[in-house]
């Protein structure tokens, strides 16, 4: 009973509080912002669980993408090296490389990722092929600490991302600079939790052509709200959500869970959907003909399984996205030493 009490809680309040974000955001500038590439560059078990566990702390690098302040090293452990990989509609060359170090009380980490998409052909305005070969890359540099205060944690990120279009005359890579920022709590028993993370602050610091202006747009710039709940009765089921923010998308809510089986499986799920989706998604299920067809969200649902050893660990996801566009597959290797 008390468990359906702390989840009828959380289901509460992540709902109540959507409809009142919309008064402090800008809805009609949406699909302004700049690289929202760097979204993508998650851990096989940040998406398997649907980018839902920025509350819970975790010895998985990738962590950071989600909430900077949930970063932990394994216990008795030092340092730890990280390699992921994706491939699918949206990249088939895309992965991220992390260091972490954890230096008394606090956790360093530094990131690089990259996402390339083949070689394109280029042509003029007019149709004509040039003859010029294009190799579009996008990248992300990234600089975490975490540490732990009396009752929260806490974790910052300093973000560089970098992003070529083509090789024309006049035209350049892309920077832009942005911050993360997290706090998490964690009750006394570790049950339960919650977290407030800030991320993609930051902006455009240098455009894409070499002109006498340099024009600078705002990154995503999302604010969320995490949490995870391990049942009483099921303790080797964590239960995760996250309701998401964004300054120029809709709201978007995510839903985890992971379970342990045995001493080192770890079986996962997760489903994401903007609350816009959702009240189409009502609207299908009553039979109502003025449900769009389209989705603000690329994927349905995703799976994965990890292995957990003190060593290292082995991850893999897979992603089924929306409308036709195939799935997606990351793997990841981690190790702690």
């Amino acid at each position: 009973m008390h468990f359906f009490k702390l989840f009828f809680f959380f289901a509460l309040f992540f709902g109540l509080i959507t409809p009142f974000s919309y008064s402090f955001f800008e809805k009609n500038e949406a699909g302004l912002e700049v690289f929202s590439f760097s979204r993508t560059f998650q851990s096989p078990r940040n998406m398997s669980l649907e980018r839902s566990a920025g509350a819970l702390p975790s010895t998985d690098p990738s962590i950071v993408q989600l909430n900077p302040a949930g970063l932990e090293i394994g216990e008795g452990k030092k340092n730890a090296v990280s390699v992921y990989w994706q491939t699918g509609a949206w990249a088939d060359n895309q992965g991220i490389i992390s260091y972490s170090r954890k230096l008394n009380a606090m956790t360093l980490q530094a990131s690089y990722g990259w996402i390339r998409y083949g070689d394109i052909d280029g042509y003029d305005e007019f149709g004509n092929p040039t003859g010029q070969i294009h190799s579009p890359q996008s990248q992300l540099f990234t600089l975490t600490s975490s540490f732990p205060l009396t009752h929260f944690r806490f974790g910052s990120t300093v973000k560089l991302a970098t992003d070529k279009l083509s090789g024309e005359v006049g035209d350049r890579t892309a920077i832009a600079l942005a911050f993360d920022w997290g706090f998490s709590w964690l009750s006394t028993s570790t049950r339960y939790g919650f977290a407030l993370t800030a991320r993609d602050f930051g902006s455009m610091i240098r455009d894409y052509v070499d002109d006498s202006s340099n024009d600078s747009y705002a990154m995503a710039q999302t604010i969320s709200i995490a949490a995870f709940l391990r049942p009483r009765t099921i303790p080797r089921l964590s239960l995760l959500m996250e309701n998401s923010f964004p300054r120029y998308s809709q709201p978007t809510v995510s839903l985890g869970a992971e379970y342990i089986l045995g001493k080192y499986i770890f079986l996962r799920a997760g489903f994401n959907r903007t609350w816009l989706d959702l009240s189409r998604d009502a609207k299908e299920l009553f039979a109502s003909n003025s449900r769009p067809s389209e989705s603000n969200e690329a994927r349905l649902f995703s799976l994965g399984a990890g292995f957990l050893h003190e060593i290292f660990s082995l991850d893999y996801s897979f992603s089924y996205l929306t409308q036709g566009l195939g799935v997606e597959h990351r793997f990841g290797l981690s190790f702690n030493f």
